[in-house]
C-alpha cells in the first residue's frame, strides 16, 4: 500500500503542476527576465523609460513569483495531505508512504520514468 501512496503522491504533484499551469509560469520568467535585460542593453532608451519598463518587468516577476510559490506548495501539499487522511482510515501509513519517497530506489525510478516521457515527448 506504500507504494500506492508515493504514486497517488507523484501523479498527484504532476496533474496539479499541470492543471494550475506552473511550468508555462516559470517559462514565463525566463521570458520576462530576458525582456528586462533588453530594456537594460537598449541604448535608445532613456534612463526614465528603462526604469518605467523594468518595474512592470519587476511587478510581473514578483507576481509569478507568488503564484510559483503559492501553486508549487499546493501542488505538494494537497498530495501529501490526501495521503495523511487514507492514513487516519487506517489504509496505509503515512511514514511508510513518506520513507519510501525519499528513498533511492524511488527517486531513482521516478528520475528515470520522467526522463523517458520527457524524451518521448520531445520527439512528437
Amino acid at each position: 500500500m506504500n507504494l500506492l501512496g508515493a504514486l497517488i503522491v507523484v501523479a498527484g504533484f504532476v496533474f496539479l503542476l499541470r492543471a494550475l499551469k506552473l511550468v508555462p509560469m516559470a517559462m514565463e520568467v525566463t521570458t520576462v527576465s530576458r525582456a528586462a535585460l533588453g530594456v537594460v542593453q537598449n541604448p535608445d532608451l532613456d534612463d526614465d523609460a528603462k526604469g518605467e519598463r523594468m518595474q512592470q518587468h519587476a511587478k510581473r516577476l514578483f507576481i509569478l513569483f507568488l503564484l510559483l510559490t503559492l501553486g508549487a506548495a499546493a501542488a505538494l501539499l494537497l498530495p501529501v495531505g490526501l495521503i495523511w487522511l487514507l492514513a487516519q482510515t487506517g489504509l496505509l501509513s503515512y511514514d511508510g508512504v513518506i520513507a519510501l519517497l525519499l528513498s533511492w530506489q524511488f527517486l531513482l525510478a521516478t528520475t528515470v520514468v520522467a526522463a523517458v516521457v520527457v524524451s518521448i515527448r520531445s520527439r512528437k
